[in-house]
């Protein structure tokens, strides 16, 4: 168990440090005990330095499409806005990987300041010293069971 956990520390850490790659999975505690074990003996994540605080204030204002794999910075006080590209007759679906640590608020298509139109989807943290991750499928349709023609990973990084 502690390998687990020093492993999930040394992603954490790498994360914060400019990389972005999605965490791997790992696995779960087979029991409540064993989970409030683990959860006494994690190590919180690092509080925001001043360039993870940048990148944070950065990520606030920016109206750009949010890449693959991109990894915000965050708090429980916030929403994230996860921009995505609008194509006719098409839409997405968002799905939190881990119900427990964030959750969709929101989702419209707005249109920026360059005039372009992004499909802007509100995301909330729910606890601290995770890695949230949400995927997102691009159809050609709006019927769901339609090909997925695009899929993109956000992951945020909850101090």
């Amino acid at each position: 168990m502690r390998m687990i956990l020093l492993a999930s520390a040394a992603f954490a850490l790498a994360a914060c440090n400019g990389e972005s790659a999605a965490p791997a999975d790992t696995a779960a505690p087979a029991d409540a005990a064993s989970a409030e074990t683990a959860a006494s003996e994690a190590p919180a994540a690092p509080a925001m330095d001043d360039a993870m605080k940048a990148a944070d204030d950065a990520d606030d204002a920016n109206t750009a499409e949010t890449p693959d794999n991109y990894m915000f910075h965050t708090d429980l006080t916030k929403v994230e806005s996860v921009h995505l590209p609008v194509k006719a007759g098409g839409g997405w679906t968002a799905t939190v990987i881990d119900p427990a640590q964030a959750e969709i608020t929101g989702a419209s298509d707005e249109t920026m300041a360059d005039g372009s139109v992004h499909h802007v989807v509100k995301i909330k943290p729910l606890v601290r010293d995770v890695i949230a991750r949400v995927k997102f499928e691009r159809r050609d349709s709006m019927d769901t069971t339609a090909p997925v023609v695009e899929t993109r990973t956000v992951n945020l990084m909850v101090h």
